[in-house]
Order: structure tokens, then sequence, then C-alpha cells
């Protein structure tokens, strides 16, 4: 009875592969492997389109000194610094709010610090109240950085 069974189900078997199916199946697997091998190269075509927008934007003003403890010395300074770095990169202008603070606090058994500006800028205040915003916006038509904008001729089009 055992061979009985082993008959049926080669039977079976023979049965789901005849020979239209097996050519249907190839025309599928063929199908597949030409949309694998094409789908690459549509990716790398729509980034090839992305990559060719425009430059970045000349950056705003001047890159203040840094002072020779890597810090500016001055709020002004660093929040210029901030604005300078932040309006030559599209991503940076259309993320960062300048914020600066300075990283100078009096130390015990100091007799007298000699730098007391020990200022440094971040596009946020998430490093706490010590923070002070660096340009405010007072026009619907500027951007965080205190300057005027063009709505209709953007610095960065999307």
């Amino acid at each position: 009875q055992a061979s009985a069974s082993r008959v049926a189900v080669s039977t079976n078997v023979a049965c789901f592969a005849s020979p239209p199916l097996i050519a249907m199946a190839v025309r599928i697997a063929q199908a597949c492997a030409l949309f694998l091998m094409l789908t690459p190269l549509a990716v790398a075509h729509r980034l090839g389109e992305s990559s060719q927008r425009a430059a970045p934007p000349a950056p705003v003003g001047e890159a203040p000194a840094v002072g020779k403890d890597g810090a500016y010395d001055s709020k002004e300074n660093a929040c210029a610094a901030c604005k300078f770095a932040a309006t030559g990169s599209c991503a940076m202008y259309k993320s960062c709010v300048c914020y600066a603070t300075n990283a100078f606090w009096s130390s015990v058994n100091v007799a007298s610090e000699t730098d007391r500006n020990n200022w440094h800028y971040a596009c946020g205040n998430e490093g706490g109240s010590k923070y002070e915003l660096c340009f405010s916006t007072t026009n619907t038509y500027q951007d965080m950085f205190g300057d005027k904008v063009d709505p209709n001729k953007p610095k960065c089009p999307e």
C-alpha cells in the first residue's frame, strides 16, 4: 500500500509539471529577472536627475576668526559664524536656527581668569537655557537669519 501512495504522488507531481506550465513558469521567471535588472537602472537615472540640481548658495557674510582656545570672542562672532555656515548649505539653511552660548564659567581657586569669552554656536537650543537666540524675525518675508527674502525667488528652491 505504501508503494501505491508513492505512485499516486508521483503521478500528481507529473501532472502539475506539464510542458505548458513549465514554459509559463520560465516566462514568469524571465520577466521577474528583467524587472530586477532594470529597477536599479531606473533608480540610478532618478538619482542622476536629483544630483543635477543647482549649486549650493554662497554663504552670507564672512567667517569670523576663531580664538586660540577654539571659541569665538563674542556672541556676535559666534552668531556670524553660524550664519556663514548655515547659509552656505541648503540643508542647514532650511533647518538651522542659530543659538549661541558662552561656555565660560568661573572656577574655584583660580585667581583671575584671563579669557571670559568662550562663545560657541549651535543650530538649536537643545543644550539648555544658556543658549541665546542669535537672530530674531520681525517680518513675514524673512529667513531664520533676519534677512529679507523674496518668496517668488527662494534661496534654496525645492
